[in-house]
């Protein structure tokens, strides 16, 4: 497998080469961006299959008999989702002084090892006071990824085919959804006393291939660039982007020059949380942040997706179709994320974010009017119409929002607080997901369908003020989306470029003493 950890040996490394100061930023995809994004996918899909671990757990007859044959079953079931959620929260806390000290693989790296160690744990426990404390710190590990990967992922994407790439993440999530589904049915077939147990193997076996994995993935340049390592950010970007038409990585350069320029001038800066909220143009992009995953989990997905086999069960399917439907389930899930990855460069984030809270409110709407009618099962067309709703909701809500929200929290952010940022947007989604799905099991069973509609509420609003407080981020890169909340940008593309020109014409593209401006002449053009 390629390995991109290549390092600079002198400036003969690059050689000159005679390029405009014009230059379309439009480059096509190459083979080590590609690989880049697969790798660190990994992670994604590690969260993704420890989320989702214990979904086919709950209608397994081994893990029932074990755990759930009290008659405080439905207490249990909210101690296992909210650990998990409870210690995503703090994961996705703890992410960020990790990764703005050690860089995005050593936090990946230690969220690999929280998961490795706790899923063991958690195949060999004996009672379900072991299992939900070390669920706990399976959620720790899977905050997280869930934090680290889209910031990873955004800081290596080139512009116009960021949500694409960055999509991935969301994509890598649902094929753990599926794989984990699919595991579930395979093993409600051993007819052992340690049937249960064979899930958290697996996500165990996942924690490992993740660790594994960073031996093969390049650390982000614009970290290495805050650590004034620009030559190593140079090589790492240089390879990631360069193509047979481009040998020099001409628009990597430019690039380049504007990562190191913005992070040089935002390197006197403050950071922490407490400065973020108290400047206006980073409060409103907190804002933005928490508002994207307060609209992304009032709709329900997690809520569903933790209890599909369970909501299958209440519509009257056996233990063998519930598990089958929630393949089915994950499979519509895969398939809106491919369309959302496909289209939100051209659509826009904000478009899609907007349309998808109003598509997913209002399947939620029908959906409990279905089953306030129907949940008994006196129709087979009203039970199938409610089945119906569960998949055209995750259609919906992959197509529209899933993507979206984690490229757009993870590429609002100036590099030096994008961590941050990103541990506030994803906090809102565990707390959201907290208040929402601790209760989920004993609200279903108190009042059913009428659950969904606190959901609903919420949802309509946020969506509603995520239509006039979120700028659109589309096609932009990273440095110029700060003009869309009133920052200034330290050096436009077209003078990146320049200076990135200058250099490779003088053979010399060591950026630890790159200018920050143009001061000569590129092709009879002066700048300054």
């Amino acid at each position: 497998m390629l390995n991109l950890n290549t390092k600079i040996k002198s400036s003969s490394d690059v050689n000159p080469a005679d390029v405009g100061v014009h230059v379309n930023h439009r480059q096509r995809l190459t083979f080590a961006n590609i690989m880049a994004i697969l790798l660190a996918g990994l992670g994604s899909f590690t969260f993704g299959y420890a989320n989702n671990a214990t979904s086919g757990s709950f209608a397994q007859t081994t893990f029932i008999a074990k755990f759930l044959s009290g008659s405080n079953s439905d207490s249990v079931v909210n101690g296992i989702l909210g650990g998990f959620l409870g210690g995503g929260f703090v994961g996705a806390i703890i992410q960020a002084p990790i990764s703005n000290r050690w860089g995005r693989r050593v936090a990946t790296a230690t969220a690999a090892m929280f998961i490795v160690v706790s899923a063991a744990l958690d195949a060999g426990s004996v009672n379900a006071a072991m299992f939900t404390v070390f669920r706990s710190f399976t959620g720790v590990g899977a905050g997280m990824l869930l934090a680290n990967c889209p910031v990873y992922m955004s800081e290596i994407a080139p512009p116009h085919l960021r949500g694409m790439l960055v999509g991935n993440h969301a994509i890598s999530i649902v094929y753990a959804y599926t794989f984990s589904s699919c595991f579930a049915l395979a093993f409600n077939f051993v007819d052992k006393p340690y049937q249960w147990r064979l899930q958290f193997i697996m996500l165990t076996a996942c924690g490992l291939m993740l660790l594994c994995s960073l031996y093969f993935l390049p650390e982000s340049p614009r970290w290495l660039c805050e650590q004034e390592r620009y030559d190593e950010a140079w090589i790492i970007l240089r390879n990631l982007n360069r193509t047979e038409e481009d040998p020099e990585a001409t628009i990597a350069a430019g690039e380049m020059a504007q990562i190191r320029a913005q992070i040089m001038e935002e390197r006197i800066l403050p950071r922490g949380y407490i400065y973020i909220f108290k400047t206006p143009h980073l409060r409103h992009r907190a804002i933005c942040s928490i508002l994207v995953w307060v609209m992304g989990q009032s709709t329900g997905m997690l809520v569903i997706a933790n209890l599909t086999p369970t909501l299958f069960a209440t519509l009257g399917y056996g233990t063998v179709l519930q598990l089958a439907l929630a393949i089915v389930w994950c499979i519509c899930a895969m398939i809106g994320c491919y369309v959302n990855a496909a289209i939100m460069d051209r659509v826009g984030r904000v478009r899609l974010l907007v349309t998808g809270g109003y598509l997913c409110t209002t399947t939620l709407i029908v959906e409990a009017v279905l089953q306030k009618y129907y949940l008994d099962g006196h129709s087979k067309a009203g039970t199938s119409g409610a089945v119906a709703m569960y998949f055209l909701f995750i259609f919906f809500y992959g197509s529209t929002i899933d993507c979206a929200s984690y490229v757009y929290i993870s590429e609002v952010w100036p590099t030096h607080l994008r961590s941050y940022g990103a541990t506030i947007g994803l906090s809102s989604f565990f707390s959201l997901a907290l208040a929402f799905i601790t209760p989920a099991s004993t609200a279903f069973a108190a009042i059913g369908w009428k659950y969904y509609f606190p959901m609903v509420a919420v949802c309509v609003i946020s969506t509603t003020v995520i239509a006039f407080v979120c700028p659109e981020t589309a096609g932009l890169t990273l440095e110029e989306i700060n003009k869309k909340f009133g920052d200034t940008v330290a050096l436009d593309l077209s003078s990146a470029d320049a200076i990135a020109s200058t250099m490779m014409k003088a053979g010399n593209m060591h950026f630890e003493n790159a200018p920050t401006e143009v001061t000569q002449d590129v092709q009879g053009e002066k700048y300054a």
